[in-house]
């Protein structure tokens, strides 16, 4: 680095507080402008990652000297974009797969009614499961909420694989009649 380039260079350590609030000075407003346009961020946005930026460099674990500041401080609100880019797009994947798992959120609002529901549907599985014969009970709790696979179970509990599976689809079975049972006798009152 040459002599104009130390001289243009902000050395960006923490005790020195006098240069950092001279780079947020000299380098915010370009900062946020940068970011609406290169990511269409919408201004708040632009301004929160800014500031995290300079939040980031600020609060940097090994606070040496940093040869080029502002590329520095460009490098860490660029990638702070990305990440939170990938953040919604994730967030968004996730809230389209859902929906379409479990169907459209307006039709199954979050009530203390269905809550209550839930709680009564969670109990009478779970009697129901005790009511089981042991290994059938066993080779459904094994397979379907530890997540074993019918061969693991299998060897688990002593038995064959097609010996797992029966008790699994009978398992399976009784839940869903204990389960449609109450809810056709909820819906007679």
């Amino acid at each position: 680095m040459n002599n104009k380039d130390k001289r243009n260079a902000e050395v960006l350590c923490i005790n020195y507080d006098d240069s950092f609030k001279k780079l947020y000075r000299a380098s915010f407003d370009s900062l946020v402008l940068y970011l609406k346009t290169q990511f269409r961020s919408c201004p708040q946005q632009a301004e929160d990652i800014a500031q995290n930026a300079f939040e980031k460099i600020a609060t940097r674990k090994n606070p040496g000297p940093i040869g080029n500041i502002k590329a520095f401080l460009w490098r860490t609100a660029h990638n702070i974009a990305i990440s939170d880019i990938r953040s919604k797009r994730l967030a968004t994947k996730y809230h389209a797969e859902t929906k379409n798992l479990y169907g459209q959120e307006e039709e199954y609002p979050l009530t203390p009614e269905r809550i209550l529901e839930g709680k009564e549907q969670i109990g009478l599985a779970v009697q129901t499961l005790r009511q089981m014969p042991e290994q059938r009970r066993r080779a459904f709790i094994l397979t379907r909420i530890e997540g074993l696979s019918h061969t693991k179970a299998s060897e688990k509990l002593g038995i064959s694989r097609p010996a797992v599976s029966k008790h699994v689809a009978r398992a399976t079975s009784d839940l869903y009649t204990a389960l449609h049972n109450e809810l056709r006798s909820s819906t007679k009152k």
